[in-house]
C-alpha cells in the first residue's frame, strides 16, 4: 500500500519528549515521507492524570483514520495508558501496535523520579482478549537495563498479554539518554520496509 494511505499514531510517556526523542524523529521522518502523522500532546505531561490521558488517546484514535491503515507506537507511560484504553474499547483501533519500554510501577511505591499522579496508571488492565481485539499485531519491546522495568517484569505483561515481545541489550529505557535519538528500524517498520521483531539503534 502507497504509504500516502497510511497513518501512524505516536503516543509520547510522561514528561512528554525533548526534540532529541525518538518519537520526534519518527514523525519527521514519516511527515516527510507522505504519511499521515497524528503526535498529540497529551494534558500536563510532567503530572499526567489517567482519566485525562486515557481521553486523550480516545480522541486520538477517534481522529486517525481507517484502523486496518493505522499503525500506533507507544512510549513509556503511553503503552500503558494504550492497555487502559484498549480494554475499554471493544473493537479494532490499529492494525499494527508497538508498546515499547512500558514501565512496572508498585502502587505506593513510584519511582523516586516519577511524578506521584503516575501511581494511578498502575496496574494497568492486562487484558489478552481485548489486546488481541484492538490491533491484528502488537508487540513488546524494551531494554534489558531499563530504570523503569526489569526486563522480566516487561515479558511478563507479554505473556499476560499474549503477544510477542523482544528485548534490546543495552538499551535502557529506549531513550536519548540511552542513545535513542534517532532510531533507524522503527522509522522503517512504520513504512513498512521494515519487519519484527524490532532492532537496536545500532543494529545494521
Amino acid at each position: 500500500m502507497n504509504n500516502k494511505n497510511k497513518s501512524t499514531l505516536i503516543l509520547h510517556g510522561w514528561g512528554g519528549n525533548k526534540p532529541e526523542h525518538w518519537q520526534e524523529h519518527l514523525a519527521v521522518a514519516l511527515t516527510q515521507a507522505g504519511q499521515t502523522v497524528h503526535y498529540p500532546k497529551l494534558p500536563e505531561p510532567t503530572a499526567p492524570n489517567l482519566d485525562l490521558w486515557i481521553a486523550g488517546h480516545e480522541a486520538a484514535f477517534a481522529t486517525a483514520g481507517d484502523p486496518d491503515n493505522l499503525t500506533v507506537v507507544c512510549h513509556s507511560l503511553g503503552a500503558i495508558t494504550y492497555l487502559h484504553v484498549a480494554a475499554r474499547a471493544g473493537k479494532k483501533l490499529a492494525e499494527r501496535v508497538l508498546l515499547v519500554a512500558p514501565p512496572y510501577v508498585v502502587p505506593g511505591i513510584p519511582p523516586w523520579s516519577a511524578p506521584a499522579t503516575v501511581d494511578t496508571f498502575f496496574p494497568p488492565p492486562l487484558n489478552d482478549t481485548a489486546i488481541a481485539q484492538a490491533a491484528a499485531v502488537t508487540h513488546l519491546v524494551g531494554g534489558n537495563d531499563d530504570d523503569y522495568a526489569t526486563w522480566e517484569q516487561m515479558e511478563t505483561y507479554a505473556k499476560r498479554l499474549g503477544i510477542a515481545c523482544t528485548m534490546l541489550t543495552g538499551a535502557g529505557h529506549i531513550s536519548p539518554y540511552w542513545g535513542y535519538g534517532k532510531w533507524d528500524w522503527v522509522e522503517k517498520w512504520c513504512l513498512g520496509t521494515a519487519d519484527l521483531p524490532p532492532r537496536s539503534r545500532s543494529a545494521t
